[in-house]
């Protein structure tokens, strides 16, 4: 069980959680992932989430996920998401326009980008269908589908963008997408944690979780992701511990 009082908000310059495999080069003419404001939450089972001040194309990873709404409705791509777009040849406007990629909410598609396009090893294209129906609680669906990936994909570090701001798309307030996310993504983990732990999934650890944040709503997203992790670690202390099934390899498999 983790213990709410465990949580922590501090500052980090230039630390990361190791990876299991060497980190992505650099993404020339970007700024440093070392050089930008961080601040670091502990989260249950050992993981700790980053909220920073960087874009999707700069931060080292397994695996990057951003968003993305579906062609009818009209989104205009804007600031890291035309330079992402463009780092990988028109890949995302091009499968989402072609109908190749519809873009559905919560519809997923996994990339490999080209050596060196992107900091991370992997990218992770979430759906989120027609803006005119975007919620907080597709953001907290869509933290979870984040987070199944990851562990499905073997992904120890993940680095989040939700993108809505750089899809011309602003009625969803910044901080509150974070908490959404992270609640969902820490809730849908400790499910899969606890699985691992009855032999029922593949022992995994999720490491490190960077949640990016464009310099004009970090503070925001700062200030509401740390109550998210809070309210979530209280939730995972209050499941039930019994198993979820009565077959299966005996408890005590995975620790995480």
């Amino acid at each position: 069980m983790f213990a709410g009082g465990a949580f922590t908000l501090a500052a980090v310059t230039g630390t990361h959680s190791p990876m299991t495999t060497a980190p992505s080069p650099e993404v020339p003419g970007e700024p440093s992932p070392s050089a930008v404001p961080e601040r670091t939450l502990s989260a249950p089972h050992g993981l700790s989430i980053s909220i920073k001040e960087i874009g999707p194309s700069t931060q080292p990873a397994d695996l990057q996920v951003i968003t993305l709404f579906n062609k009818a409705s009209g989104q205009v791509f804007a600031g890291s998401m035309v330079e992402l777009d463009k780092r990988l040849g028109g890949t995302l406007s091009t499968v989402r326009n072609s109908g190749r990629f519809q873009a559905n909410a919560l519809e997923t598609l996994l990339i490999t980008p080209p050596p060196g396009a992107i900091a991370a090893r992997r990218l992770l294209i979430i759906g989120l269908g027609d803006a005119g129906r975007a919620s907080l609680d597709l953001m907290n669906k869509v933290g979870a589908v984040a987070a199944r990936e990851a562990v499905r994909t073997r992904s120890a570090t993940v680095a989040f963008a939700p993108t809505l701001r750089d899809q011309s798309f602003s009625r969803l307030d910044t901080g509150q997408v974070a908490a959404e996310v992270v609640r969902g993504a820490l809730l849908a983990y400790d499910t899969d944690a606890r699985l691992q732990r009855q032999g029922l999934q593949d022992c995994f650890v999720l490491k490190h979780w960077y949640y990016e944040a464009g310099a004009a709503y970090y503070s925001s997203v700062v200030a509401k992701a740390g109550p998210a992790v809070k309210d979530a670690a209280a939730e995972i202390d209050r499941r039930s511990g019994a198993p979820f099934g009565k077959t299966g390899p005996s408890a005590g498999v995975c620790r995480t």
